[in-house]
C-alpha cells in the first residue's frame, strides 16, 4: 500500500535515496491529500532524531522592522494566525517561531549568532552585489524549561556544515538508524534533503506539511534544522506556540542597522530594551543608534553626548 502511493508520487529510489524527481516538484502541483497519505502509512515508523534543549540554551531571533521601532514582547514572538504563511517549517495559518541557536559545538566552527540569524530573514545580505539598509530587531529568548525537538536525517549537501552536523549524524549513525526501517530511512532522508535546498516549486509545502504533521501526531515542542542560508554553518529551530509562551522567556532585545554596499556588509547595533512593564520595553541608544537618527533626520546633533531613551510610538 505505502509503496504504491509512493509511485503515485513518482518518487524514485536511486542509491538507498530519493531523488529529486518528485512529481510535485517537477510540476509545482502540491498534493496535500497523496502526502499524508504517506505519511500516515508509517504508523510510528517515522525515521527522526530527537533532541534535547537544555534550559539556560539562549535562541536568538530576528525580525526586520517595518515601521520603526518595536515596542512589546510580543511584537517580537511568533506573528498573528492572520500573518502565519508557509515557509521551511510552517504552514499558512498556523504561526511558528522560527529563530536560532548557538550550542559550543556550532561556535567552534566560527558561526557568529547575530549574522546567521539576519541571514536568515533578511534578503539583502544575500543579495549579491546590491547596496541598502534595513532596520532590525535581534531578541534573545532564555529556555526555561527543556525543550523536546526532533530532526530529520541531516543532508549532506550542507557545505559549511558545522560541527554539530557531525555530531548528530555520527549519533544517528551510530544508534537511532537502527531503530527504524529501511523504507522510512529512505523517505525521511529525503525529506532531510528536502529541508537542506531553497526554495522552489513546492518544495516549502512538503516540508511544512510534513513538520506540521509530526508535531500534530507525535510528542515534541519543535523541529530543528541546518540554516540553508549559511549552508549549515548554523542550526535553526522552528517552536510551537504554546511552547514559547510556556518554555521559554525574552531576555532582552537588540534593535540594529544592516548597511550593504556591494558585496561588504556591516551591522550596527543601534539600540538595547530597557523594560518598562513586564510587556513592553523602552530602547537605549547606543553612540551609533544617535548617529544613525541623525541621519535620517530624527534626531538634533546636539544630543549627541546626551543619554537618549525613545519609545516605540515616539518615532512613528
Amino acid at each position: 500500500m505505502r509503496m504504491a502511493i509512493i509511485q503515485q508520487l513518482n518518487f524514485r529510489i536511486n542509491e538507498q535515496k530519493y531523488t529529486d524527481n518528485i512529481g510535485m516538484l517537477e510540476s509545482n502541483t502540491f498534493q496535500k491529500g497523496v502526502l499524508l497519505d504517506i505519511l500516515k502509512s508509517y504508523g510510528e515508523n517515522i525515521a527522526l532524531m530527537p533532541i534535547k534543549l537544555f534550559a539556560n540554551q539562549k535562541i536568538l531571533r530576528t525580525r526586520k522592522n517595518e515601521d520603526g521601532f518595536f515596542g512589546y514582547i510580543h511584537e517580537l514572538s511568533y506573528p498573528p494566525k492572520e500573518y502565519a504563511r508557509t515557509d521551511r517549517a510552517s504552514i499558512e495559518g498556523k504561526p511558528m517561531f522560527y529563530a536560532s541557536i548557538f550550542t559550543k559545538e556550532v561556535e567552534k566552527s566560527h558561526a557568529y549568532p547575530r549574522i546567521i540569524s539576519a541571514l536568515e530573514t533578511i534578503p539583502l545580505l544575500r543579495a549579491k552585489g546590491t547596496s541598502g539598509q534595513n532596520l532590525i530587531s535581534q531578541s534573545v529568548w532564555m529556555i526555561d524549561e527543556e525543550v523536546h525537538v526532533y530532526s530529520f536525517p541531516l543532508s549532506s549537501q550542507y557545505k559549511r556544515a558545522c560541527s554539530e552536523i557531525n555530531m548528530l549524524n555520527s549519533d544517528w549513525d551510530k544508534v537511532l538508524k537502527n531503530e527504524y526501517s529501511e523504507d522510512s530511512i529512505d523517505f525521511f532522508s529525503f525529506i532531510g534533503d528536502l529541508m537542506a535546498k531553497s526554495n522552489q516549486s513546492c518544495l516549502y509545502e512538503i516540508t511544512a506539511t510534513c513538520i506540521d504533521f509530526i508535531l500534530e501526531h507525535f510528542d515534541f515542542d519543535g523541529v530543528l534544522y541546518p540554516s540553508v542560508q549559511a549552508e549549515g554553518q548554523g542550526m535553526n529551530i522552528c517552536l510551537k506556540p504554546d511552547v514559547v509562551d510556556s518554555k521559554i522567556s525574552f531576555a532582552g532585545a537588540a534593535t540594529e542597522v544592516i548597511i550593504r554596499n556591494g558585496d561588504n556588509s556591516q551591522i550596527h547595533i543601534l539600540g538595547n530594551t530597557h523594560m518598562i512593564t513586564k510587556d513592553s520595553f523602552e530602547w537605549v541608544l547606543t553612540n551609533d543608534g544617535k548617529m544613525f537618527l541623525q541621519q535620517i533626520g530624527l534626531l538634533a546633533p546636539f544630543f549627541q553626548n546626551t543619554p537618549i531613551v525613545i519609545r516605540s510610538e515616539s518615532l512613528m
